[in-house]
């Protein structure tokens, strides 16, 4: 009797120990949520096209499950990148955002700052020494300032590709010598034009030009303080003198014939360059792989902006990018540093050379050079990486809410001479004075 009654005793207390551990594997076990936009971000366009699994980002998200027992991250896709902050800070409002999200950086997270938890004290000093794109992510771009997140999977550049058959035809030579200003810029494109090709084709639907390649003359005259004191109303757009020089060049270049005559309406730009319709175009760095499989591997040139001045105080010989995109913690979060440690193993060395492999980007580690990926010397790719450190940053990515927007819609007006540069200003000017409002 007295020996069931042990028996019985041992079969209770292992049955309270299995339920405490089990009580504690449960309250051990821990979920992060990630959004990823589905373009401009984590999953490439081929990507696209596979089952999720096969995702680089769904595999990231197992790999990291695995370094950490007990943790899960679910996967969520954004499908419009752009409305994802507003989205975002919605979410946060109402107290369900996730735990990480990716977003762009700049004014598009300092203006949604309440949503997003500063991180100074959990980033490990091995990432703010290794990774590059602090300043984007730094609020209001101050160098003391809180750090919303991490620059994020790439340093975006923006380049002149060009179609080096019909460079050549037109009696060029972009690799020996590229022009350097805009008179010899216009030379170029001239004697492009005169061979009955495009010189330039673009979709200032959206100013992808604009944005990608002319802003580039705005800072480099101006500069940053002076664009951001124009969005903030302390100073004028109408008396900003790198603004207007700036879109009087950008209008002459359409007025002259050098820009394909539907930009302020076109959607097809890319498609018209990949078929050989087109001398030059404005892109970024990702899709320099697409245009050598349409056009030939050694068929396809990359040209930095030519300087507006070459004495000007802020940039020469660089061109426009940065790390445009940023990964940020919510203040929902309940799992802070473990959303931190995510967004560091997603930075991380590894997992950095494992991303390259799935898309074409240029790297946001300084411990990661072109050997590392295998780019022959003199390659297209090889030549992108070394603009990796001579960059201005996207300068849509420092005009203020509202006046971005502004800038989006009326900018086609001014290249097809729909709209003066002084109006375009004066324009900017009543909209920023609103937003202070």
């Amino acid at each position: 009797m007295r020996k069931g009654l042990r028996i019985c005793a041992l079969l209770a207390l292992g049955l309270v120990l299995l339920l405490a551990l089990t009580g504690c594997a449960k309250k051990e076990a821990k979920k992060l949520v990630m959004w990823v936009p589905g373009r401009d971000s984590y999953i490439g366009p081929d990507e696209q096209k596979k089952a999720q699994e096969e995702w680089y980002i769904s595999q990231a998200f197992q790999r990291f499950e695995k370094a950490n027992p007990g943790v899960t991250v679910e996967l969520v896709v954004e499908p419009d990148a752009a409305a994802a902050h507003q989205t975002f800070k919605a979410a946060a409002v109402a107290g369900n955002a996730p735990d990480v999200a990716s977003l762009w950086s700049g004014q598009y997270i300092f203006g949604i700052k309440d949503a997003i938890r500063p991180i100074d004290k959990l980033v490990p000093k091995a990432d703010l020494e290794n990774l590059v794109g602090w300043d984007t992510v730094r609020e209001d771009f101050k160098s003391d300032g809180k750090i919303l997140g991490y620059g994020a999977y790439t340093v975006t550049l923006c380049f002149f590709f060009y179609n080096k058959s019909l460079v050549k035809q037109a009696g060029l030579d972009f690799e020996a010598n590229p022009p350097r200003t805009t008179v010899e810029f216009d030379a170029a494109l001239e004697k492009i034009k005169k061979i009955g090709v495009i010189p330039l084709v673009t979709d200032e639907s959206f100013p992808w030009f604009n944005l990608y390649v002319a802003v580039y003359w705005w800072y480099q005259i101006s500069g940053p303080d002076r664009i951001l004191k124009d969005c903030l109303g302390q100073e004028k757009f109408s008396e900003d003198k790198g603004l207007l020089d700036m879109l009087e060049y950008y209008h002459s270049l359409w007025k002259k014939g050098y820009v394909n005559r539907d930009a302020a309406s076109s959607s097809d730009y890319w498609a018209k360059f990949l078929q050989g319709k087109a001398a030059l175009t404005p892109n970024v760095s990702l899709v320099g792989t697409d245009a050598m499989a349409a056009l030939g591997e050694d068929n396809v040139g990359i040209l930095a902006p030519p300087d507006m001045d070459p004495n000007a105080p802020f940039a020469t010989g660089k061109v426009v990018g940065g790390t445009g995109g940023a990964l940020v913690v919510s203040n929902n979060s309940k799992n802070p540093e473990l959303a931190v440690k995510l967004i560091s193993f997603l930075c991380s060395k590894p997992e950095t050379m494992e991303l390259l492999k799935h898309q074409s980007f240029v790297s946001i580690r300084k411990d990661i050079t072109p050997a590392d990926m295998n780019y022959a010397p003199g390659s297209l790719q090889e030549k992108m990486y070394s603009f990796k450190d001579k960059y201005v940053y996207f300068v849509d990515n420092i005009l203020t809410p509202g006046v971005v927007d502004e800038y989006y819609k009326l900018c086609p007006l001014v290249l097809v001479g729909k709209m003066t540069p002084m109006q375009f200003a004066q324009a900017l000017d009543a909209k920023a004075a609103e937003m202070k409002k």
